[in-house]
């Protein structure tokens, strides 16, 4: 029985204290001088000002931290945590998000296809899809996406359209009744290739065209190799049904 009761003894103090502090804290509670902290983060802060004031709590920014996790201008971190029971009138300091790490994005038009990816990884963006489209700037950067100057989160991809050879279509004419030198003079003149094949074996002396590669009235590239049919027997041309 001695040792219940100088354990009794030893317990009495902090009993007494847990009671006396819960019965102040509900005292003040109810007289308005303590207030529960609201649970604000997440929230931007606007909405936290809001429901601290509501509280009768104000709200200061501590600072600003880049974090790819947490949208921009969104709270963190609070001090008094949330659900904790303060003085009313306390400043809750809360840290915010300032979103990702954003990056300038380079101005890459009018510089060669090559260059573009080291340029872009000294900014810590990613060269995406290249596009090629026919251009008089062969092989350089006519456009791009994002544009040069705007702001994009780092690590992300940035389009390319490079400049392409122009591909000319030609309609192809009736050429029964043309002059082989003629007709080689308006190739060479477009810049279409063109390649002459004696179908006897040997030059003759007055060539005639007995055919054409590509039928008449047909498109084709310019980067197409016409093949042009020549013999010596002055054979008509097949005339088509």
């Amino acid at each position: 029985m001695i040792w219940k009761r100088g354990l009794l003894y030893l317990l009495m103090p902090i009993v007494v204290f847990g009671l006396t502090t819960y019965l102040t804290i509900d005292i003040l509670l109810r007289t308005g001088d303590i207030v529960v902290c609201p649970d604000i983060r997440g929230k931007t802060v606007e909405e936290a000002r809001e429901m601290a004031k509501s509280v009768g709590l104000s709200l200061v920014v501590m600072r600003y931290e880049n974090r790819n996790d947490v949208p921009y201008n969104h709270v963190t971190v609070q001090k008094p945590e949330a659900n904790i029971a303060t003085r009313k009138g306390r400043i809750v300091h809360v840290i915010v998000s300032e979103g990702p790490q954003l990056a300038e994005v380079p101005i890459l038009t009018g510089r060669p296809l090559q260059e573009a990816e080291g340029i872009l990884k000294e900014k810590k963006l990613e060269l995406g899809r290249v596009i090629e489209i026919p251009h008089t700037a062969v092989g350089k950067i006519i456009a791009q996406m994002p544009k040069g100057g705007e702001k994009s989160l780092e690590g992300k991809e940035v389009i390319i359209f490079v400049g392409s050879n122009t591909n000319k279509y030609y309609l192809m004419p009736d050429v029964r009744k043309v002059e082989l030198a003629e007709l080689q003079d308006e190739m060479d003149a477009k810049g279409i290739k063109h390649r002459i094949e004696y179908t006897q074996g040997y030059r003759p002396a007055r060539p005639n065209i007995s055919s054409i590669s590509v039928p008449t009235r047909s498109l084709f590239k310019s980067d197409n190799e016409i093949l042009i049919y020549i013999n010596n027997g002055g054979q008509e041309w097949p005339q088509s049904e």
